[in-house]
């Protein structure tokens, strides 16, 4: 009678800690290691040389390569590119730095 009791006793046993390690509260994933990595968007600046033509203006050159950047950081970052062009029109055959806006890649993969 005692073989009995025991057995019955060690299965249900075994059956809460099966279950417990499955869906309760000790998980078989906590086990393991796992590397919580939030998605971020990071960008950074590049900037194309460009020469300047005639009817050119800063706008028709920011419209001719176009970029997910807004516009005051962009204006920004080009007067940081061309300090000379703070007070200064566009003179045609000048080479400029013409920002663009690219997505860094993300390495939480």
């Amino acid at each position: 009678m005692r073989y009995i009791i025991f057995t019955i006793l060690f299965f249900i046993i075994a059956a809460v800690i099966k279950i417990d390690l499955q869906e309760g509260t000790l998980p078989l994933a906590s086990f393991y290691e796992e590397e919580i990595c939030e998605e971020q968007i990071e960008y950074e600046w590049q900037h194309i040389i460009v020469r300047v033509q005639q009817s050119d203006t800063m706008y028709s050159l920011f419209a001719a390569s176009p970029t997910n950047a807004p516009l005051p950081e962009r204006l920004a970052e080009f007067y940081k590119a061309n300090p000379h062009l703070q007070q200064q029109s566009l003179v045609p055959g000048e080479l400029i730095k013409l920002p663009i806006r690219k997505q860094k890649e993300n390495k939480c993969r």
